[in-house]
């Protein structure tokens, strides 16, 4: 059995203490795609054991401007937000 540990990251600066300090899986957030493309490639190359994951306002259309070679995983937020809610209850009368 094994656990992965993910950081969330802003930067590369970020991504990197992350990467030095153990983390299995760094999420870099809301990089536009160029400098997402850029950033994953460095630290693919100083961390190749690192799994780079790419979040933050992608959706289904923008989803391929993220694709790389050095990003393993794309994450898509509309899966569990951004969907209508319905409010009900349920009231039991003796």
């Amino acid at each position: 059995f094994s656990q992965k540990i993910e950081v969330e990251c802003q930067s590369l600066e970020e991504a990197r203490e992350a990467a030095s300090a153990g983390a299995d899986i760094c999420m870099l957030d809301n990089f536009e795609p160029s400098l997402l493309k850029e950033n994953s490639a460095t630290l693919k190359q100083a961390f190749p054991h690192l799994l780079i994951e790419a979040s933050g306002g992608i959706t289904i259309d923008t989803m391929a401007d993220y694709l790389s070679e050095h990003v393993d995983i794309v994450s898509q937020g509309k899966l569990t937000q951004g969907y209508d809610c319905l409010d009900f209850s349920l009231k039991i009368v003796p």
